[in-house]
């Protein structure tokens, strides 16, 4: 990994450089024979081909490598255990239809609200808490904070009445929920995502990147089986699709596993009956992190670049086959 990878818009000056050697040699070459005549220079030409070959390679060599240093390298530092004391938890509930639907009992909503609450009284004054729900775009409904009071009194107020007719935009809800956690502070830093992985909305790729580069752990909690179950319509029965089939929500998870082995989490079923013992376990264990600092490593690249220019004073300087 190079800090400044911009400096290998450098290479570029290899283009120039090689037509310029290239350009010295041909004039040598030609001043070589000219001096020398006909019958000597066939002895010398031989020698000095080899020796400008050497020379350039050696050239090119220090040039490249001395542009690696510039570039500040680095190198997988030694590995830390460091334990953090302080911990902020966000929670991210999906709030799409398909929440609506009883596969997971009663709901995947009230199931996910339940074990909600349910960590909120186990770990209660042990961290701080924030939630954010999304549907197509996320909203930071209660920032991180140690108010529990809040919490029952937002929780109380998501039922079916908050549910949207919209798709999940899984993106979205995370880097909403990135964005709640505490700027400028240290902490164990864990989000307990509530979906059932369906996603509607664009790559996560770079919200993945943000979670990995903030150090934050991802719990994927599923909702629902991944046999299904129809999605409830606001006005009675189930949604249908245009040929009138009833539209089956299933939970992803392979798309949920993969969010959280990303970060180094977990994914576990809301229909686990284990689950909060699971949960405890994840979150007990969380404020440990494993850092992996880097290193400089410019010294081997400055060093084959140096050995490269010895090689092209050596190749210079030395007399070969006492011709030149």
């Amino acid at each position: 990994m190079f800090q400044k990878p911009e400096y290998f818009f450098a290479f570029l000056l290899l283009i120039p450089l090689g037509l310029l050697l290239l350009a010295d040699f041909r004039r040598s070459r030609h001043d070589l024979s000219r001096i020398l005549g006909k019958w000597r220079a066939s002895d010398f030409l031989d020698v000095f081909t080899v020796k400008w070959f050497f020379t350039a390679m050696a050239v090119t060599v220090f040039t490249v490598f001395l542009v690696f240093a510039a570039a500040e390298p680095e190198k997988p530092g030694k590995p830390e255990i460091r334990t953090v004391e302080s911990r902020d938890i966000i929670f991210a509930l999906d709030l799409s239809r398909s929440m609506l639907a009883a596969d997971s009992s009663p709901t995947r909503l009230e199931r996910s609200l339940e074990v909600m609450r349910n960590i909120l009284a186990v770990r209660g004054g042990t961290a701080r808490f924030g939630l954010v729900v999304f549907t197509n775009i996320g909203s930071r409904m209660i920032p991180a904070t140690e108010d529990l009071a809040l919490f029952e009194t937002v929780l109380q107020n998501l039922g079916p009445g908050s549910i949207s007719s919209r798709g999940s935009d899984l993106a979205a809800g995370l880097k909403t929920a990135v964005e709640a956690f505490p700027s400028g502070v240290e902490s164990d830093k864990l989000l307990l995502l509530f979906s059932d992985g369906e996603n509607f909305g664009p790559s996560i790729a770079t919200v993945l990147t943000a979670l990995q580069e903030q150090d934050i752990l991802l719990i994927t909690l599923g909702a629902g089986t991944p046999e299904g179950a129809g999605v409830p319509a606001a006005g009675g029965g189930f949604l249908k699709d245009s040929q009138g089939n009833a539209v089956i929500t299933r939970l992803m998870p392979e798309e949920m596993d993969y969010l959280a082995s990303e970060t180094g989490g977990e994914f576990l079923s809301l229909n686990d009956p284990g689950l909060m013992r699971k949960i405890e376990d994840l979150i007990e264990g969380g404020n440990v992190r494993y850092s992996h600092p880097r290193e400089p490593a410019y010294r081997v690249y400055l060093l084959i670049a140096f050995a490269a220019l010895l090689v092209y004073f050596l190749v210079r300087t030395v007399r070969w086959k006492r011709v030149y």
